[in-house]
């Protein structure tokens, strides 16, 4: 149920973010956030991370309804139940929605940040989920998922092949 709620507030705070910069910063403005750092930045962005597969908007909107399948059902299969994984998943999750959210409300994905210090993509709070969800999900894979997941029991009380060798 926390997963939920984290995942609810997050998608909340990624829509707020969003309605605030559409209201307030016209596009392609540029003012200073933390001098030096970071600006922001209203771009519409048509397409995927940096900018990627312009106007596929129907096929990011059914690859994250697909995302959203598999990890509900991973959820309620307890395939992945470590919470490492599971906050993973749901930092994926809400970025997921909330881009989502801005594709079906207005066809395109708001982005707003903008490291002030290198060349980089805009970008927006549901992007910061995703990208700080898809690192952990990879560190969970790499070191605990192996250790902590397929050595679990099954429900008929046998161990995962796994665990025998």
């Amino acid at each position: 149920m926390v997963y939920l709620i984290v995942c609810a507030a997050a998608v909340i705070a990624d829509v707020f973010v969003k309605q605030w910069i559409v209201l307030n910063v016209p596009p392609g403005t540029v003012r200073p956030f933390i001098p030096g750092l970071i600006s922001i930045t209203h771009v519409n962005n048509f397409g995927a991370a940096f900018s990627i597969l312009q106007n596929m908007r129907w096929l990011f909107v059914l690859a994250t309804c697909l995302f959203i399948a598999a990890a509900v059902w991973a959820y309620i299969t307890k395939k992945v139940t470590y919470p490492l994984g599971v906050w993973a998943l749901t930092g994926i999750m809400a970025g997921a929605v909330g881009n989502c959210i801005d594709r079906l409300r207005f066809g395109y994905v708001v982005d707003m940040f903008n490291f002030d210090f290198i060349n980089f993509a805009v970008f927006n709070v549901a992007d910061v989920f995703i990208c700080l969800g898809t690192f952990v999900f990879c560190v969970y894979l790499l070191f605990f998922y192996e250790k902590k997941e397929a050595i679990r029991p099954r429900a008929d009380g046998d161990k995962d092949e796994k665990a025998e060798r």
